[in-house]
């Protein structure tokens, strides 16, 4: 059987994820995920935390600690809340260890034995109160186009125009607040991309028909058409991995080097005889999720790296790049109250799977979408209590009541059924082509022909005429349309599991099913458990708890 590996963008752990994060990466690469495992796949679903950076150097020199301890703890508390968020990862790692520092150390020898790395010169700005040299959003000024004293060394905020830091009048260094700047030499390593292109262009050619997204089509051919240039992969900081080279062994990797690296040292920390088994054959697919702002790094800087190696690693296969979800919209911004993190979310609204549902319902799939109280509180009440739950408890509480009259071995409407096995290609067929929202929306589909079937033949009414006057063609009648009800409510419970796993479970208790669902299970009958009492499979969110989510706006 041939392999899968999927993967989410790795968290950058210099700050809790925020849910528009969650939506853009980890949570629908979880939901594929879960769709495979009901497939039956042999895949992998591999993430972790991005532990390098200066962001998050510089975040361990104001808090006065060790940026691995820092780190250990941001990762630590980023992989609980993915836990509660119900992500079933095959393993969930990071990339400061052993396993891809090995890995990094033997793609960058490779790369540099055959010839894709070059030395290029700068001249960047230093503190010599911090002793460390200053990513150009840790060094602000006078803006020399309009004046603006707060503009960052790579772009002024007011007036939109492109800096270099340099340019700044006044410089001053943002983590001690003083001016004792000075612009140093140095000398670096970089990625030769513009060597690399042809094979690039090659890769992409073959590769992007696979179920890419269109923004990450579009951005990797505006790259190609400018001309690729080398990239920098090292950086003169402290928190990293050294660079293996005489003459650079005070300098560290770029941390968007080692990061996707990680993917490979992530599967080496999971399984250390099994890795290279998903990572070197031939009939291994990966698919990939990330951010629009991530896929620079997954169309051509990763696969630039592991072509360069020429150490036999395949290469992603789907990429899947979601736009932004803002909140009410505006951006997310932790120091401006906007939006709401996983810590807060999951505080505030327990159950994962309302967050879940919500997001997947409004991700930014093919646009930039917006999260707002009323379209939570829309999703929650009246999509999974109103149309999913509600259906499902109707369903089992007309067949409880009505036992008496109810046959079990009874057909079901044809018609509907048919209807029923046209929507579940749908659902599936989005899912081949990684189109999760839709797949979702053709949930509340199949949800709807189920809701309109009871108001549409009124069971209770037949129930009481078939009791009432003994009538054993209304307690057919009635048969044949709950049987029909009891299959959509069925798969219904099956089909939502990859969205959310907590509900499916609930609903599919009252089938006697047990075990994470498999998609074989749609052709088999469903079976009503003995002896349980209908209960709601979700709630109404209540007024407390939508007031706490508007106070995030």
């Amino acid at each position: 059987m041939s392999k899968i590996i999927v993967t989410s963008a790795l968290p950058y752990v210099n700050s809790t994820p925020h849910l528009g994060n969650f939506v853009g990466s980890v949570l629908p690469a979880d939901v594929y995920s879960n769709y495979l495992r009901m497939r039956g796949d042999d895949f992998i679903f591999i993430c972790g935390s991005d532990m390098h950076g200066t962001a998050l150097e510089v975040r361990a020199l104001r808090d006065k600690t060790d940026p691995k301890v820092l780190a250990t703890q941001l990762h630590e508390t980023a992989k609980s809340l993915f836990l509660k968020f119900g992500c079933n990862f095959t393993y969930y790692g990071s990339t400061h260890t052993e396993q891809n520092k090995e890995i990094t150390d033997q793609i960058f020898n490779a790369l540099y034995k055959n010839k894709y790395i070059t030395e290029t010169q700068h001249e960047l700005p230093y503190c010599n109160t911090d002793k460390i040299f200053l990513a150009d959003r840790f060094i602000e000024g006078k803006c020399p186009k309009c004046g603006y004293e707060s503009a960052r060394g790579d772009q002024c905020d007011k007036c939109q125009n492109l800096l270099d830091p340099k340019d700044l009048i006044e410089p001053h260094c943002t983590i001690c607040g003083k001016k004792n700047i000075v612009f140093k030499k140095t000398k670096n390593l970089a990625l030769d991309l513009e060597k690399l292109q042809p094979k690039l262009e090659k890769f992409f050619e073959q590769t992007s028909k696979n179920e890419w997204s269109k923004n990450a089509i579009n951005e990797t051919k505006k790259y190609f058409k400018e001309g690729l240039r080398p990239r920098d992969i090292s950086r003169n900081t402290k928190w990293g991995f050294p660079v293996p080279l005489t003459g650079f062994e005070d300098q560290v990797f770029y941390v968007w080097f080692d990061a996707p690296i990680g993917y490979i040292g992530i599967t080496k920390e999971w399984n250390a005889p099994k890795w290279e088994s998903y990572w070197k054959a031939k009939d291994t697919t990966i698919v990939q999720f990330m951010g629009k702002d991530n896929i620079v790094f997954h169309s051509i800087l990763f696969p630039g790296m592991l072509l360069g190696s020429d150490l036999g690693y395949t290469l992603v296969h789907t990429l899947k790049s979601y736009e932004f979800l803002n909140w009410e919209g505006k951006k997310f911004s932790k120091s401006r109250g906007i939006g709401m993190d996983m810590a807060e979310a999951i505080s505030v609204v327990k159950d994962p799977d309302y967050w879940r549902f919500a997001l997947m319902l409004t991700a930014p799939e093919n646009a930039d979408a917006d999260f707002t109280t009323e379209g939570f509180v829309e999703s929650v009440n009246k999509i999974m209590n109103g149309k999913i739950g509600n259906l499902l408890q109707r369903v089992l509480t007309l067949i409880n009541t009505n036992k008496e009259i109810f046959d079990s071995t009874a057909k079901v409407d044809m018609a509907v059924s048919d209807k029923l096995d046209d929507l579940v290609k749908k659902y599936t067929n989005f899912f081949e082509k990684v189109e999760l929202r839709e797949a979702l929306k053709t949930v509340v589909e199949i949800t709807d022909v189920g809701n309109s079937l009871i108001s549409e033949k009124e069971p209770w009414l037949i129930a009481k005429t078939a009791q009432s006057l003994n009538d054993p063609t209304s307690a057919k009648e009635f048969s044949v349309i709950m049987n029909t009800l009891l299959k959509i409510s069925y798969t219904v419970g099956i089909l939502i599991f990859p969205f959310v796993p907590n509900a499916s479970a609930r609903a599919l208790k009252y089938f006697g099913i047990e075990k994470t669902p498999t998609l074989a299970l749609l052709s088999k009958a469903p079976k009503l458990a003995p002896k349980l009492e209908p209960k709601p499979i979700f709630e109404k969110l209540t007024d407390e708890q939508i007031k706490k989510i508007k106070s995030y706006s």
